[in-house]
């Protein structure tokens, strides 16, 4: 089946040709490239140009933003290729990856997306030590996988980038990129999980780059933590004419939903609660109080679980989520993070 790699391009002349090169050097050929230039003012451009293989198509616009460039990407690659992968312009494929993740999605038909374990570099395309807090935070984050993906995605979005996507293309055609700034990978590995269509391998096969320029980091912490929150209200505006039909979506939300309330990182519960007040509060009584009454144990069974069940499982989970918080507060990336207020001491 033809493969295509997609890259969104901006302001990396430092960083491109190795992208372009990591791609060229697959174990598992790909039959097209796909760069579009979202209106680099470096010389990015000029740097793909260097590259003579008649693989890479390079496209320049005007900047549009990162979901428009990737989506428009994936709309290209799509007209021929079967599976794509979405490589960021800093980023780095591990000479196997394409190899391993078609393979897998080729042996599980069930899957339409596969992410990866990953490591971490410098600048200048040095792995960071173990002993470095950003990769032990993501060792951490790994380490607290578990089967049940929607609760760990919960705990935190450990495919951490949109680098770490190998789709079907339908996956990428049926959940184009959203309008986020920060989060577009994420709604999508949620998204995914929730369907059942997100495959997870562990071996390390991407190098996500981390340099002050990374976007989610070079912005005031209130329009993370917002788009957060926004980006969690349409998952639920999302799958909510699904729910009442699918118990398993109901647990599975739950089960992310669980974790989410106690994430550590960029979503804040109590704005979330603030916004679900507001709702119920502009809801008619009698609309409320219908929807309550109109849900029955025929429906939805959950009604009638018996409580030592649920009870037990809610405790699995608190103790697994327990060992990582104690695992992360050796973290000095926590303890300075709460020293200059990007963390709240309740973590």
């Amino acid at each position: 089946m033809p493969i295509a790699v997609v890259i969104p391009l901006y302001n990396h002349e430092n960083y491109i040709g190795e992208a372009l090169r990591s791609v060229l050097e697959q174990t598992r050929p790909v039959q097209r490239i796909v760069v579009i230039d979202d209106g680099s003012r470096d010389r990015s451009v000029d740097m793909v140009r260097k590259f003579e293989d008649n693989r890479i198509t390079l496209r320049t616009q005007e900047n549009a933003g990162a979901h428009v460039t990737l989506n428009r990407a994936v709309a290209e690659a799509a007209r021929d290729c079967e599976f794509i992968a979405v490589l960021n312009s800093d980023d780095l494929f591990h000479p196997e990856r394409l190899e391993k993740c078609v393979g897998f999605l080729e042996s599980n038909p069930s899957a339409d997306v596969v992410c990866t374990a990953l490591k971490l570099i410098d600048p200048s395309g040095a792995v960071l030590e173990d002993s470095h807090p950003k990769a032990r935070w993501a060792r951490t984050v790994w380490a607290a996988g578990e089967d049940d993906l929607c609760a760990w995605l919960g705990i935190a979005n450990f495919a951490k980038s949109s680098s770490n996507f190998v789709a079907r293309r339908e996956a990428f055609l049926t959940h184009p990129f959203r309008a986020y700034r920060y989060v577009h990978d994420y709604f999508f590995a949620a998204i995914c999980a929730l369907e059942h269509k997100l495959g997870v391998l562990r071996d390390e096969l991407l190098y996500y780059r981390t340099h002050p320029s990374n976007t989610i980091k070079s912005d005031p912490l209130e329009k993370v933590t917002r788009e957060v929150l926004q980006m969690n209200l349409d998952l639920v505006r999302e799958i909510a004419p699904r729910l009442a039909g699918s118990l398993q979506m109901r647990r599975d939300f739950a089960a992310y939903l669980r974790n989410l309330l106690g994430n550590h990182a960029d979503f804040r519960a109590e704005a979330f609660v603030q916004v679900l007040g507001q709702l119920v509060a502009q809801m008619p009584t009698e609309a409320l109080d219908g929807m309550v009454r109109g849900m029955t144990g025929a429906e939805f069974p959950e009604l009638s679980e018996p409580s030592s069940r649920v009870l037990k499982k809610q405790i699995a989970e608190a103790e697994k989520i327990s060992a990582m918080k104690n695992e992360m507060e050796r973290s000095n990336w926590l303890r300075i993070g709460r020293k200059l207020g990007f963390l709240s001491d309740s973590f």
